[in-house]
Formats: structure tokens, C-alpha cells, sequence
């Protein structure tokens, strides 16, 4: 009677240029009363601007009552910074929480999904529906019996009951709090269409060599400090034979 957790589905995913497009699409996710939503974005900042974005970003969160899950900084081969975040927030206030962020900063791009559930819940629901009704039955049975082998038979039957009862509960309650928040992960990047050019290319290369050289240097220092030390040691001795 067991049911494992079934796998998800994405449906109506939409690259879009702009949230604008994305926003207009939002209805067609609303297809039944279990959604859970998730959207994928990133969005190019200045160097200057870079740590003010995500302080302010960050700030939205607790405004909208969310939290954040999980955060990532990252740096290219260039010097240039990257700050991944995932964001989790109440459902109901997720698009206006996307509109908000887009105010801070315009997303370069966002990917928008929804995975309706509502089957899977409703399916839950049948099974809990049987399962009590069987448990029900079998509460009477086992108060009507008169051997203890019966009562033991029946205490059996209904400890497996009662454990796909508490499965079924917990597979609800998984997807009751995924529909309850919706989460956004967002990248911010530094620094957008720096080219190769760009002085923050050559100052990284050059404290990339810079660090180099002096591991080169210190790496040489400790084999052949040594044995130079014992060379002239060994001389030393030679000559006062």
C-alpha cells in the first residue's frame, strides 16, 4: 500500500527575454490547486554596483518574509565576480516578488516552471480515504474478537495500515509546504561584457603570475637551500682531510 514519491514533472516552461513576457504567461501555470513554482534568473550589474545588488536583493527576502536556501560566489578567469542565491517565497506573493527584484536590477534572462501536483494529492487523498476506512473495519474486528490469536492477527494488519497511513501523510505534507513557497534561484554577475581587453582581465593575470613566481621561488628556496648547505659541508670537510 505504499507509494513512492513521484517523479516531477515540469510543465509550461518558457525561455523569456523579459519578465514582462514572463508575467503574461503566469495564468497558464494555474491549472489546478497544488503548484509548485520555480523560476531561474540572472542578471548583469556593474563592478561598483556589484555588492549594493545583492544587499538589496538579500534585503527584499526578509521584506517578503522569505529566506535563502543556499548561496554560491563564485570568480572568473578575468577578476569578475558571480553570486548565485536560491530564494524560497510565500507563494502568494511570488510575482510580485519577481517584479520587485526586476526593479533593483533587469533580468538578462529567467525561466519560469510550474509542476502541478494536484493529482498526486488528490491521489494521496483517495488512498488515505481507503486506508482509514480499512483500519476502521478492522478497530471493529479486532473488538469483536474473542481469541487472542484473532486480536493478534488483526493488531498485525493494523500496524502495516497504520505505517502507510503515516507514508501517505508525510508525502502530503511534502508537497502541502513545496506549494506553500515558491523559490527563485538567482544569479548575479559582475561586470557584464567585459571583454578580454578589459583591466580587470590583465590585473588578475597579472597577480596570477605575480603569485606564481614567488611560489616558483619559495618552492626553489627549500630544496636548494639544503643542498647547498650540505655541499659546502661536504667540502668543508674534504679540505680538513
Amino acid at each position: 500500500m505504499t507509494m513512492g514519491a513521484p517523479e516531477p514533472y515540469f510543465g509550461g516552461v518558457e525561455d523569456m527575454a523579459t519578465s514582462e513576457v514572463a508575467f503574461s504567461r503566469e495564468s497558464s501555470f494555474s491549472q489546478g490547486d497544488y503548484i509548485i513554482k520555480t523560476a531561474y534568473a540572472s542578471t548583469d550589474v556593474s563592478s561598483s554596483n556589484f555588492e549594493n545588488t545583492i544587499d538589496e536583493v538579500e534585503l527584499l527576502v526578509k521584506n517578503f518574509n522569505g529566506n535563502i536556501s543556499n548561496t554560491y560566489l563564485s570568480t572568473n578567469y578575468q577578476g569578475l565576480k558571480s553570486y548565485n542565491l536560491t530564494m524560497n517565497i510565500p507563494a502568494e506573493d511570488f510575482e510580485s516578488f519577481l517584479k520587485a527584484v526586476e526593479d533593483i536590477s533587469k533580468f538578462t534572462n529567467i525561466n519560469l516552471n510550474a509542476n502541478d501536483v494536484t493529482k498526486y494529492v488528490l491521489d494521496i487523498d483517495s488512498r488515505l480515504k481507503s486506508l482509514n476506512d480499512e483500519k476502521e473495519a478492522l478497530e471493529e474486528i479486532k473488538a469483536e474478537a474473542v481469541s487472542t490469536s484473532d486480536k493478534l492477527q488483526v493488531q498485525s494488519q493494523l500496524r502495516y495500515i497504520n505505517q502507510d497511513i503515516q507514508v501517505l501523510e508525510g508525502q502530503k505534507e511534502y508537497y502541502e509546504n513545496s506549494v506553500s513557497y515558491s523559490s527563485l534561484t538567482l544569479d548575479i554577475r559582475e561586470g557584464s561584457g567585459v571583454s578580454l581587453f578589459s583591466w580587470n582581465y590583465y590585473v588578475q593575470r597579472a597577480l596570477n603570475w605575480i603569485e606564481s613566481i614567488i611560489g616558483f621561488i619559495v618552492s626553489f628556496g627549500i630544496i636548494a637551500v639544503p643542498l647547498l648547505l650540505l655541499v659546502l659541508g661536504f667540502r668543508k670537510f674534504r679540505s680538513k682531510n
